[in-house]
């Protein structure tokens, strides 16, 4: 096992880049899991809470920072997702994420196709969010919902 150095004063630690980075499939995980935008930040922020409240030497013993933060991010939302199912025993309605307010942040590296007719496209994509967010509401929060979520929110390898 290797220690990482001790950053050096006015400089910042050399694994915030690579915990840093998971950030955004974080995100996409949370709120895949939970359909809401600010429900996904909180739970990413304490995600990361309980990666620094862990001593140096617990940290230097995962070997995989990416798949521990993606662990406690999918746990997290689950235990959310029990308490919610209390909380909506009052409300009235069907229950579905709430929309983006950026689609670009949430796509991102797909190559933009100019012979698509751009209403079909956003027909298109329309269908498919709202064919996502049924399949979501269908199954119980619990690991299928986070194995559903998390392989369509992680890059796949090539």
């Amino acid at each position: 096992m290797t220690t990482r150095p001790e950053p050096e004063p006015g400089r910042p630690d050399q694994g915030l880049d690579a915990i840093m980075s998971e950030r955004r499939l974080l995100l996409n995980l949370a709120y895949r899991l939970l359909g809401s935008l600010a429900e996904a930040e909180d739970v990413v922020q304490e995600t990361y809470t309980r990666w620094y409240a862990q001593s140096r030497q617990q940290q230097d013993a995962i070997t995989s920072p990416g798949a521990w933060l993606t662990t406690v991010t999918s746990r997290i939302c689950l235990t959310l997702l029990g308490s919610a199912r209390a909380r909506r025993e009052t409300y009235v309605g069907e229950w579905i994420p709430e929309p983006l307010p950026e689609r670009s942040e949430w796509i991102a590296g797909r190559p933009s196709d100019s012979t698509i007719d751009p209403a079909d496209r956003v027909t298109l994509d329309e269908s498919v969010n709202m064919a996502f967010l049924v399949l979501l509401e269908s199954i119980r929060p619990n690991a299928s919902r986070s194995s559903c979520t998390t392989s369509s929110a992680t890059p796949s390898p090539k």
